[in-house]
């Protein structure tokens, strides 16, 4: 097939049957791919939104072999299709993408709301093996879902930062073992996982955040506060009493009358502890 594309005129004839309503084959898009022809770029990006699934597979594949970052946008949008085989070949397309690389749109992938989107760019950036990706997959750590986080912590490794696969294997106490691993850019991972669905993460992250003295964290823990699960508002007091920010008086006032007694005892301990930080502060 690729001796029969060689020429011009073949070329050409196979691009206008590409656009052609007609039956799509299958060989003819795959060595379309291979030749690298520049001609047949936007076609192929065309056929990405073609009624047939296998069709849309192959012009993903295929555009992956061009290793240009061009390709980069219309595969990302692939990753949303309804075919899991479709999906499969733009992250695979991705990844094989080699030059002219955009690294702020696939980090601005990491925040899609799709996991296979986000686990995917993560995937692509690690074997890319630009450094400038590091910064935004440590912050994507903070990501809702296990396996997202552990394809984003292999990237890291691949990118020369091997600890936070270490510290990462998908599950709550992630934000347990980011925070004592002691690296302060840990807490932008973990102040997003505050907003995780589950109270295990939501609790570990606040939990976390106490071994930062980082006033950042403090507003979220507030906003904690009023969780709906009694483990987290706990965690938030706990949390805001080591901080000593005395932002959190008034709110750790009110948490007094929670209905939970491990909670109040929470917000009487951490409202001792602001005192005592005041009272120092005064004394100095």
């Amino acid at each position: 097939m690729l001796e029969k594309l060689r020429s011009t005129y073949q070329i050409e004839n196979c691009l206008r049957e590409l656009r052609g309503s007609g039956e799509k084959d299958l060989e003819t898009i795959e060595a379309l791919g291979e030749l690298r022809d520049i001609r047949a770029f936007e076609p192929l990006v065309a056929l990405l939104r073609d009624n047939v699934p296998a069709v849309r597979a192959a012009a993903a594949k295929a555009l992956g072999t061009f290793g240009t970052g061009r390709a980069a946008e219309p595969l990302l949008h692939t990753l949303l299709d309804k075919e899991t085989t479709v999906r499969t070949a733009a992250g695979q397309a991705l990844a094989d993408l080699t030059d002219d690389l955009p690294i702020q749109l696939l980090a601005r992938a990491l925040d899609d709301q799709g996991a296979f989107v986000r686990a995917a760019a993560a995937r692509t950036l690690g074997k890319w093996g630009k450094r400038e990706a590091i910064a935004p997959l440590v912050n994507a750590l903070g990501d809702t879902q296990g396996e997202v986080r552990k394809v984003i912590a292999k990237a890291l490794h691949r990118l020369g930062e091997p600890q936070w696969r270490g510290w990462v294997d998908g599950t709550a106490q992630d934000f347990t073992r980011l925070a004592a691993g002691g690296d302060r850019r840990a807490i932008v991972p973990l102040l997003k996982a505050m907003d995780s669905p589950s109270w295990r993460v939501r609790a570990a992250a606040a939990r976390g955040l106490g071994k930062f003295e980082d006033a950042t964290a403090v507003p979220i823990l507030v906003r904690r506060l009023k969780d709906a699960h009694p483990e987290v508002r706990r965690a938030a007091a706990d949390t805001l009493g080591l901080l000593g920010d005395r932002r959190a008086m008034e709110p750790l006032l009110f948490l007094l009358d929670d209905k939970e007694a491990n909670v109040r005892a929470a917000a009487a301990a951490a409202l001792d502890k602001l005192d005592s930080a005041t009272h120092q502060q005064t004394q100095a």
